[in-house]
């Protein structure tokens, strides 16, 4: 059997898995899986090791498909809330398993104050804090960011100084909502969007609405309007007056370049790609083929760990699965299990991972 055609399966037989969860398969769902298993015993081999996968979540005993399997008491029943809630997205799939790891629901931290400044709202790593604002709109942060809120009477201003936040903001067309990271901004009135400072690169996936960005005037005239304050390394400054550069639309992806007097990157985004995007608003990373490199980048954002791949050969394997925020240890363990990645803890801050030696 081809390796394209071991990964076809796989790629099925984790879509079976998912699709099971959304509650209790009809009659018909599970005459259709039995037809499914009945094609080839691959297909009933690869369910079960795909069900193993999965560990506490005995979905398949009443079809016995895995009576082997140990009876456990099901997260579905625990958590059936949270799992509906991601109902439809696929398992991401990789070296032919699913290395999918439980869903819990997504916990938001309290959050802690920077300063001596309410409007300041800071993340550390690993936390999120969501911030309901005086008019309805809310910000979700990610781990390690820091927003400074800034409501005038004619205009809601957000000072983005790092990391990633979502924002769903109440419609008010008296008072715009402009989010800026340096002197780029974003303004938008009834929306939701989500801003990503990644290195030298700002991005913003827009899931509802419209955001208008915007990009200083390189004039030497005066502001056409009335200059607002940008807070950087607790300096303030004058910004510019701002022109239109472009518009965003719900299911479209932008990355800014600051600084490179370019038009910002305008893109589609399919279903699939802005689903893994945003994972990490219900406490989960998604990964779908992401290179390991990547997905270290990834991890390490929620970690205080040193994590290095030692093993070069290993850095661009493909990996995929649902890993939860800040359990690092599960995805190790992942990685071990199903990736055939040897986890090595050089100390308590450092992590190396290789290749593990052929069984």
């Amino acid at each position: 059997m081809t390796t394209q055609s071991i990964d076809s399966i796989n790629s099925q037989a984790c879509a079976w898995i998912a699709k099971l969860h959304g509650g209790e398969p009809t009659p018909k769902t599970k005459q259709q899986l039995h037809k499914w298993m009945a094609q080839s015993p691959a297909h009933k081999a690869e369910i079960k090791k795909v069900a193993k996968l999965w560990g506490e979540l005995n979905v398949l005993t009443e079809l016995s498909v895995a009576a082997e399997l140990p009876a456990k008491t099901s997260l579905l029943d625990q958590w059936g809330n949270t799992l509906a809630s991601i109902r439809g997205w696929r398992l991401g799939v990789a070296s032919g398993v699913c290395a999918a790891i439980v869903v819990l629901a997504v916990v938001i931290m309290p959050g802690s104050f920077i300063n001596s400044d309410p409007n300041i709202y800071h993340t550390a790593i690993g936390e999120q804090q969501l911030v309901t604002l005086s008019d309805g709109s809310t910000i979700l942060l990610n781990t390690n960011s820091q927003v400074r809120v800034d409501y005038q009477a004619d205009s809601r201003n957000i000072y983005m100084q790092q990391g990633q936040a979502h924002f769903e903001v109440a419609t008010n067309k008296a008072k715009p909502f402009k989010v800026y990271v340096g002197q780029e901004m974003v303004r938008a009135v009834g929306t939701a969007f989500t801003v990503y400072i990644n290195k030298q690169l700002v991005e913003v996936t827009v899931t509802e609405g419209v955001v208008e960005l915007n990009t200083p005037e390189l004039s030497n005239s005066p502001p056409a309007s009335i200059p607002e304050p940008i807070v950087s390394n607790g300096k303030t400054d004058t910004a510019p007056a701002y022109k239109p550069v472009g518009l965003a639309r719900a299911g479209e992806n932008v990355t800014i370049n600051p600084g490179d007097n370019k038009l910002p990157d305008i893109q589609p985004i399919d279903t699939q790609e802005l689903s893994r995007k945003l994972a990490w608003h219900h406490g989960m990373l998604r990964f779908s083929g992401d290179s390991l490199q990547d997905v270290v980048a990834e991890i390490s954002r929620y970690t205080d760990l040193n994590i290095k791949i030692v093993d070069p050969s290993i850095s661009q394997m493909r990996i995929g699965g649902f890993f939860k925020v800040g359990e690092t240890d599960k995805m190790f363990e992942a990685l071990e299990t199903s990736f055939g990645i040897q986890v090595i803890y050089a100390d308590n801050q450092q992590v190396q991972l290789i290749a593990a030696a052929p069984q």
